[in-house]
Parts: structure tokens; sequence; C-alpha cells
């Protein structure tokens, strides 16, 4: 049966403007993929069509930065929201455009470098059952939820109706989409209710692939649109190109060539994700584009995280939990300090190349060595920055309450080696260490981390002296967390945040080679108070215990260290010899329980 892509637009969009005329607010949610790129177009005529009726009836364009999508894909996308952000304005259509990130303290490089969180995998992404993606829970939505709920409140003090969420999804795209929609009762014509009670419509629910690319060719050619869209001819070219390289250029038939269009459904997703396997396929295919190949050293890392999944020796053994009688657990956990400065120093090498590979790229084309194209003048430009100053600034923090911190400032240092004194660590190619059980070494006391070495976690003595001579403005020299432990000034915010423009003036210009020089000499700690008490880094409202207490326990080890005179690798040895067994773990918990039975 022919399907007329003109007819199957006109009932998407006269859906979406009867919802709109009704006083309903639309958001149509934006990943930078054919589908959802289609579903906005398509939304946005709605809003067009509807502003006489409804002028005062504000919508939203919302999109999630996890902060490592396939950059190819977050440049695109980021592209196409600012035609978007210009089309929107010069058309007068009350539409505001939205971007959410993950908290800084739930990004991938600040939990995985900073904390050592294991990457998601298909082994280890598994719970009761079910698959779970950090990607789509703390990395999308959470922060969504976060946007919507003040959305929702906004709309509601506009006395306006329910939001819908405008979604991309169709039955075609997958047996298991497809199933899930029609469990949910998903219709191109009525909003229903989503998983999380929230009201949908998918507009392109009855769609298929070849649909999808026949309506973004109507529009490749600007003099032959059916009506205004915000895009250039360029970004549709682009949109094309993108799912040609991911599908082994085999994608075809968006400006108007022969070729199998049905073919170009390759999915784009973060460039690290694990989660989908030994091998991401749309990564590799794009990356033996030149266009594209910018992203190989990525591709290798991702590859890198996934081989080594497994080897226990890049773990920690020190538990992060303290029992109530005052033991931790030995046992191969997050990720040691070790690799975690490995991951660093792989990442900011990748960040040095890429400034490289842009600068002799803009020589190259400057010089006629290369032809003046479009995609040639784009890649002039850096196209990523894995590790932010914002970012490396909340890493060093963590890492400097690590007992193997070696001296402070630990990850400002590593940027410095690298993109000051041209360091360069390769990310490695490694075998696939095979999954093995991971063994309870046992339980260590520490008693309250005053067993056998003292701590004062956060406090900073010196600051407390100083800070009546160099902060007069402030109430108290130091702080007091919500258990009441002195600890050195600090601040609060909604999250954990770094004040991203002093970090970069820091990092960038203050670190300099005195500086790092003369860090080399301080214990580690030193610096985690260094960015409390400059108010550079705040910590969230009422988790200063937490952060005190991870403090703790990172200077109890490196004291412990310090006074046996062990190197970490004899400290861990140590720590297993040392350790008592489950059995006499329970032994203890059960002489307890009788001494002190609870109550009836």
């Amino acid at each position: 049966m022919d399907r007329d892509i003109h007819t199957l637009m006109e009932n998407a969009i006269a859906s979406m403007q009867s919802y709109i005329e009704q006083g309903h607010v639309l958001a149509a949610g934006v990943s930078g993929g054919k589908d959802s790129t289609c579903a906005m177009v398509l939304m946005l005529e709605a809003v067009r069509r509807a502003k006489q009726v409804a002028p005062d009836v504000r919508h939203y364009i919302t999109s999630s930065d996890t902060t490592i999508e396939n950059l190819s894909t977050a440049n695109f996308l980021h592209a196409m929201l600012d035609e978007v952000a210009m089309f929107v304005e010069d058309s007068g259509l009350p539409v505001e455009i939205h971007i959410t990130k993950p908290s800084l303290a739930s990004q991938f490089v600040v939990s995985t470098i900073g904390r050592g969180t294991l990457v998601r995998t298909p082994e280890n992404g598994v719970r009761d059952g079910k698959r779970m993606r950090a990607c789509a829970d703390s990395w999308k939505l959470q922060p969504q939820g976060r946007l919507r709920a003040r959305l929702e409140k906004e709309a509601s003090s506009a006395r306006v109706k329910e939001i819908i969420n405008v979604v991309g999804t169709r039955l075609a795209e997958s047996a298991a989409r497809g199933a899930a929609m029609i469990k949910r009762g998903e219709s191109a014509n009525a909003a229903v209710r989503d998983t999380r009670g929230a009201l949908a419509v998918s507009p392109l629910c009855d769609w298929t692939t070849d649909d999808v690319w026949t309506m973004l060719t109507l529009f490749a050619d600007e003099a032959k649109r059916p009506f205004p869209c915000a895009f250039s001819q360029r970004t549709i070219e682009r949109l094309s190109d993108l799912y040609r390289a991911a599908n082994d250029g085999m994608c075809g038939v968006v400006l108007g060539e022969d070729g199998q269009r049905a073919a170009c459904g390759s999915r784009f997703g973060c460039v690290f994700c694990c989660v989908a396997g030994e091998r991401d396929r749309s990564l590799e295919s794009m990356v033996r584009e030149p266009e594209y190949a910018y992203m190989s050293g990525l591709n290798d890392f991702r590859n890198y995280l996934l081989a080594t999944q497994w080897d226990l020796d890049r773990r920690e053994l020190v538990g992060r939990s303290l029992s109530d009688n005052g033991y931790i657990r030995v046992q191969p956990d997050v990720l040691s300090y070790k690799e975690r400065i490995n991951l660093l120093r792989y990442l900011l090498t990748l960040d040095a190349l890429e400034v490289e590979r842009a600068e002799q790229h803009d020589a190259d084309l400057a010089s006629g060595r290369i032809p003046d194209t479009p995609e040639n003048r784009e890649l002039c430009e850096i196209q990523f920055e894995m590790i932010t100053p914002a970012q490396l600034v909340a890493i060093d923090f963590m890492l400097s309450m690590h007992h193997y911190a070696p001296h402070a400032f630990p990850a400002i240092s590593i940027w410095f080696e690298v993109h000051r004194l041209g360091f360069r660590y390769r990310v490695p190619q490694v075998e696939v260490f095979p999954k093995v059980p991971i063994p309870l070494h046992g339980w260590y006391r520490v008693g309250g981390f005053d067993a056998e070495a003292p701590t004062d976690g956060l406090r900073d003595y010196a600051a407390e002296q100083w800070n009546p001579y160099r902060h007069p403005e402030r109430l108290s020299a130091y702080a007091q967390t919500t258990s009441g432990e002195r600890t050195v000034y600090f601040e609060e915010s909604d999250q954990l945040d770094v004040d991203a423009s002093r970090a970069c003036e820091f990092v960038t210009c203050a670190f300099d080679h005195a500086w790092y020089a003369r860090v080399q000499g301080y214990a580690a700690i030193e610096s985690a108070r260094f960015w409390l008490n400059e108010t550079m880094l705040t910590l969230p409202v009422g988790a200063s215990q937490r952060y005190q207490d991870i403090a703790t326990r990172g200077q109890y080890f490196a004291r412990l260290a310090e006074r046996l005179n062990l190197t970490p690798a004899e400290l861990d040895r140590h720590l297993v010899d040392n350790a008592i067994s489950d059995a006499q773990m329970r032994g203890i918990e059960g002489q307890q329980m009788h001494l002190f039975p609870l109550a009836a």
C-alpha cells in the first residue's frame, strides 16, 4: 500500500495542534537522531499553526547531555539546536530550549575516575534479572525529571493544561521497542500515560524508517519545503552523513539519490557505552571514515574499559563502609587509585591529541594540503574535551582523599604534565580478562578509624589560624559537619558543584611550574581542604559528614602505611594477611548481640 508522507505529516501536526488549542503544553525530547528530529520538526509546525489561537502557551524542546555522548552526534545536536533557537526567535514562536546534564558527581569521568565507580557492562549492569543503564537513570532520567518538575510548576503557575511529551518512538524501530509501546498503549493521535505517569504522544508511532528519511528528504531542498523549517540544507546533509558513517556507508536517499533507506537505522549512544557489548559497531564504522577518525582513540578507551573489567588487580581492596563493630571489608570493589590515575592520563592525553589534531588540520586547510570543504572547515575546530577544568577539580577533590594519593593536587598535576610538559599516555591494547569470582579476603579492624593511626579528616588547623585574616568577612574560620565534627571551612549548594570559571582560571593559568613543584611535598588531603576553603568546590547540602568520613578513611590508611613504612602494594598485602575471616566476623557479631540483646 502506498504511503503518502504528506498525509502522515499533516495527521501528526493536526493532532498536536489540537492539543495546543486545548491549552496543553508540548515538550519534545530531542537526541539528535533522525526520529526525534522529525518529531521536533512536526511539533514546531504545530506550534506555528496554533500560534494565533494559543499565543500565550509556552512549549519546550529538551535534550540530555550525558557529557559522553557520541561526539559527532553531540556536536551535530548542539549545532542543530542553535539553528532552532534562531528560528524560534525569528518566527516569534513561544518555544524554549533546555539542555540537561547529570549532576557533577554523577558524570562519567567524575564518578569513574574520581570515585572509582565500575563502568556498566552486560555482566554487572543487571539487577533482579533486568538490565540497568546508568545513562538511562543517573545521566538522563533524573536530570530530565528535575527539569520536568520545574517546567510543570511553571505551567501550573501559568494556568495551562498538563505538559504532553512529544517522543519519536516507532513501533517498527525494534521488536522490543514495539512490544513496550503496545503495552503502554502509545498512539500517534492520543496522549497516554508513560511509566512515570506523564502524558506522552508518539506522532511517528506507525511510521517506518523509510517514512522518516522520506520526510527529511522534503527539507533537503530549501526551495521546495512543505512548510518553514529551522534547519539548513547542511544540517540535513550532516544528519544523513552521520547515519551513513555509522552504517558502513550503506545509508541512502536523503537527498534523492538511489540507495537503501531502510538500512539507515543505526543507533548512537554514549561514546564509552560498555552495555552495548563487546564492540560498538556504529562507532567502529564511523571511525573508519576520515571525517570521524578523530574518535578512534575514544573507541580504544571504551574497549580498554570493557577488556579490563574483570582484572581484579585493578580494583580497590579497602571497603567503603564501616561495620558497627569497627571493621571494614577487604575485597576487590571499586577501581583502584592506580587504575583511576591511568584512566585520567589516557583521557587527558586524548584531549591533548585532539587539540594538536585540530591545529594541524587548520594548518593543512590554510596551506591547501587538504580541500576546502564544509567538512574540513568544521574539523578545524576542537571536537571534544573529555575532561573539563570543572570536572578535573571534582576529580582532584576526590582523589586527594584517597590513601594512596602521593601528594596534593594529584589530578591537576597530571593535567599539567600532559598539557604543559608534553607527557603522553596512550591507551594500551590489552587482552580481555575472563570473568572470575570476587574473593572476600576478610575483615580488617579499624575501630572508629582510630585503632592504629590518628585522623582529623578535612580539619585544617592552618586555615583556622589564617582565615580570620584572609577571609575576615566569614562568620567563622572553620565549619562543622552535620554530626558536629570540626572541618575546614566549606559552603554548600544543592549538589556537589564547582565554580567552572574559577576552576578554568586556576587549572589553565594559576597552576604553573612553581605550583607543580611545590605541591609534590604536601600531603594529598591538603588539596581537598584547599578546594573547600577557597569555595571553588561546594558540598551538597547535608552531605558534609559523608565527605568527612571519606576523608577520614583515606587519611587513616595513608597514615597507617606511613607508620608501618609500607608501599601501597605492601599495605594491600598487610590488610589481607591481617584480616579476620567472614566466619570470625559473624562470631564477633554474635557475641556482641549476646552481650547487648535487642529490646523486646
